[in-house]
């Protein structure tokens, strides 16, 4: 994933995926959900999503918008299920005092490492001591309330988020506005949103120009 275009960006984040095993993942409709992202969130992107086998990789230039590009993402993919890492920095930042790395690149292959190793979906590291403990600890409330989703309820989410109204999703899936409730409630469509917001939240304040400013060159 070439950047030199976009090495004056100061930060990005670097997303690494593994589709896991499971029903819906013929590669055609694997590539028309990553066109669909890619056409969603172009202007966010530094690099289009792209697969190969069964990984997926892409990179933002925005990180804070990394979260809903995810759930979106995520939601085209349904009922398969996708695990990321992302790493959050600099392009060719060199490893740091301890000696981990800093890069983006190899800061999202340790997180897929570190999310595969704990049966997990999500793992952001770059974000500093504090950050990464902060979203690894969002990640893990989430990412069951993902597994958990019926096939039903990842249909009416998807249809929710496009069409924004219950009442629409209903005539949409020919179901009444009651059952629609149900699903979303039912596959936690508030709280997944919220966490995300959270992450956002705190990924922004990461790219901010007072905090980038204090931090020391890599």
């Amino acid at each position: 994933m070439p950047l030199e275009r976009h090495r004056a960006v100061p930060l990005v984040a670097a997303v690494l995926g593994d589709l896991l095993p499971g029903p819906g993942g013929e590669p055609a409709r694997v590539r028309a959900a990553l066109a669909y992202v890619n056409q969603a969130f172009g202007r966010a992107l530094a690099e289009p999503f792209t697969l190969v086998g069964e990984r997926l990789d892409g990179v933002l230039a925005d990180p804070a918008q990394t979260p809903l590009c995810l759930t979106v993402l995520r939601e085209q993919l349904a009922p398969r299920l996708l695990r990321v890492g992302v790493g959050v920095g600099r392009v060719g930042a060199p490893p740091g005092p301890d000696g981990r790395p800093r890069d983006p690149y190899a800061l999202a292959r340790e997180a897929l490492a570190l999310a595969a190793r704990d049966e997990g979906l999500t793992r952001y590291l770059g974000t500093g001591a504090a950050g990464d403990v902060l979203l690894s600890a969002l990640c893990r409330l989430v990412d069951p309330l993902l597994r958990e989703r019926t096939p039903k309820q990842w249909e009416a989410i998807r249809a929710y988020r496009e069409l924004g109204h219950q009442r629409a999703v209903a005539a949409r899936l020919g179901v009444t506005r009651q059952s629609v409730g149900d699903r979303l409630a039912a596959g936690h469509r508030r709280a997944v949103d919220e966490a995300d917001a959270a992450v956002a939240a705190y990924l922004s304040w990461l790219q901010s120009p007072r905090r980038l400013a204090a931090e020391p060159p890599a």
